[in-house]
């Protein structure tokens, strides 16, 4: 009798797995384009793995709410590893931006990098429909040179043209396209 109920059992629990599996809306960061364009003194850039929040690295999406808490959306969830995803979208932004070879980390050459970037964030959340905020601190170095050690604060507010997750996936390209612009600006000065 138990022989029976085992394989019953087993598809009943895969069941239910592929049931709760198929809520889950998986989502992209938009590429960034049309950024401005500098000309850099430098040939390499490295960006390190960006250093998120713990709530802004749970691969399920949190919105804020208007009383002040963030909650899990329980059905979408991102695409990518946020850290990653975030890394890769500012590594693919500068190479637009700055007339220079840029690549995240791991660094892929064997020279190390002429200047290296690396972002902590403080804060990376809004309620949808209204405004995402992007704010954090990141750090200019040179390890190929060592001349080279600055450290900059940002904070950006990017309003959300909707509700949606799409909406808030959108929105943090384009606090990640101003965070681009404004780094890309102080590596070519």
């Amino acid at each position: 009798m138990l022989k029976f109920f085992r394989p019953v059992l087993a598809g009943l629990i895969i069941a239910a797995l592929a049931s709760c599996s198929t809520n889950q809306e998986r989502y992209l960061l938009p590429p960034i384009e049309n950024v401005k364009t500098y000309r850099s003194g430098v040939r390499t850039v490295e960006v390190t793995r960006i250093d998120l929040p713990a709530y802004a690295e749970d691969s399920e999406i949190s919105v804020l709410g208007e009383d002040g808490v963030l909650r899990p959306t329980k059905s979408g969830f991102w695409a990518d590893a946020p850290d990653r995803a975030l890394t890769e979208l500012l590594a693919a932004g500068l190479d637009q931006s700055l007339s220079a070879s840029v690549a995240a980390e791991p660094w892929p050459f064997e020279t190390p990098p002429d200047v290296q970037v690396e972002i902590k964030v403080h804060n990376l959340s809004g309620i949808p429909g209204q405004v995402l905020t992007l704010s954090g601190q990141y750090f200019l170095t040179s390890p190929a040179h060592g001349h080279l050690e600055r450290a900059h604060r940002f904070s950006f507010a990017v309003p959300m043209a909707d509700d949606s997750l799409n909406a808030v996936a959108a929105a943090q390209s384009q606090a990640i396209k101003l965070l681009v612009e404004d780094i890309a600006r102080r590596i070519a000065n």
